[in-house]
């Protein structure tokens, strides 16, 4: 018994239609269910991951000195994964406003077109966490240095 897991995550956007464009043609989920007002997205078999809330066009935009949500994170299954992910955003427009090497992952990351926050990461699994508990290294890391990684040619 008690928790296992965080289950989804819900988002507030002020265009529902560009979410939809952007969650399903650019991250490549599925749409579970809909509705005027919500869309709840999908990886894979599960009801849903990511959920969308219609606000009103002139709600204000999420501020980076605000309390609330940083960012959601969503998982590839390899280095060369967020390598191929990377040019995939890059062919769709979308900008990669910051790469990050955190030791236990290698990240980018993007904004949804509402401005939500969205990290996509690959594990690295010869990196001991337990060892280096160290959650805030924060290295710069660039597509050139990912790319010429034997861990991206797997």
């Amino acid at each position: 018994m008690g928790i296992q897991r965080v289950g989804h995550a819900v988002l507030k956007v002020r265009d529902m239609e560009a979410s939809k464009k952007f969650y399903v043609g650019v991250l490549g989920m599925k749409i579970s269910s809909e509705s005027s007002h919500a869309t709840f997205f999908r990886f894979g078999d599960y009801h849903h991951d990511i959920g969308v809330f219609k606000v009103s066009e002139n709600a204000q935009a999420a501020q980076a000195d605000q309390v609330g949500l940083l960012h959601v994170a969503l998982v590839v299954d390899s280095q060369k994964s967020l390598v191929d992910l990377y040019h995939d955003l890059e062919s769709k427009g979308v900008k990669v406003e910051s790469m990050l090497d955190h030791g236990m992952t290698r990240s980018l990351y993007i904004y949804d077109p509402d401005g939500n926050a969205i990290e996509i990461y690959c594990e690295v699994p010869e990196y001991d966490w337990r060892a280096n508990s160290d959650f805030l290294h924060l290295k710069p890391l660039d597509i050139a240095t990912l790319e010429a990684d034997p861990a991206s040619q797997a």
